[in-house]
C-alpha cells in the first residue's frame, strides 16, 4: 500500500464545499475523480500538505482555510484598465466575468468587472474564492510511484 510522497502518483475521489454548503466539485452523491504527483505544486499547497503522508484507502475530511487557499481579498487588487484592452466590439458591464486572452500573463480565472468609468474598466483581480475556506472529503483511491512520463 502506497504512502504519498514525493513523485508519488496519487489518484482521489473528492468533494469540495465552501461553509455555505455549496459544491464547487462533486455532489453528495457522486464524488470527482483527480490525480497529481505528489511534490511538483499541482495542488494548492494547504490541500497537498494535508494529504501528504497518507496511504490508499484513507478517507478523510479536513478544511483548507483561506490564508492557505486563495488568501484575503485585497484591495490592491482593483485595478482600472483602459477599454482599449478589450475587443472593441466586446460588450462589458458591471458584475461581468472576463478572461483577458492578450494579456502577456493570462490569469487563470476569470476577473470580474465591478464598474465602467467612461474608458475605463474597474476590474476586481482577487480569485473568486478569496476570503473562502475549503472543506475536503476525500477517499485515497491510488498511490504509485510515478513514471518518468507523469514526472
Amino acid at each position: 500500500m502506497g504512502i504519498i510522497t514525493k513523485d508519488k502518483y496519487v489518484r482521489l475521489a473528492y468533494r469540495l464545499r465552501l461553509d455555505s454548503g455549496e459544491f464547487l466539485r462533486g455532489t453528495p452523491e457522486e464524488p470527482e475523480t483527480l490525480t497529481f504527483v505528489a511534490g511538483y505544486r499541482e495542488l494548492l499547497p494547504g490541500l497537498e500538505r494535508r494529504l501528504w503522508g497518507l496511504k490508499e484507502q484513507d478517507c478523510l475530511e479536513f478544511v483548507v482555510p483561506a490564508e492557505e487557499a486563495f488568501g484575503f481579498y485585497d484591495p490592491e487588487n482593483v485595478q482600472a484598465w483602459s477599454r482599449k484592452r478589450f475587443p472593441p466590439d466586446m460588450e462589458l458591464k458591471p458584475g461581468q466575468k472576463v478572461l483577458p486572452a492578450h494579456l502577456p500573463f493570462p490569469p487563470e480565472h476569470p476577473l470580474t468587472i465591478k464598474e465602467i468609468q467612461g474608458d475605463l474598466v474597474i476590474l476586481d483581480l482577487n480569485h473568486p474564492l478569496t476570503d473562502q475556506d475549503l472543506n475536503y472529503e476525500v477517499e485515497i483511491l491510488e498511490v504509485r510511484e510515478a513514471t518518468p512520463e507523469e514526472l
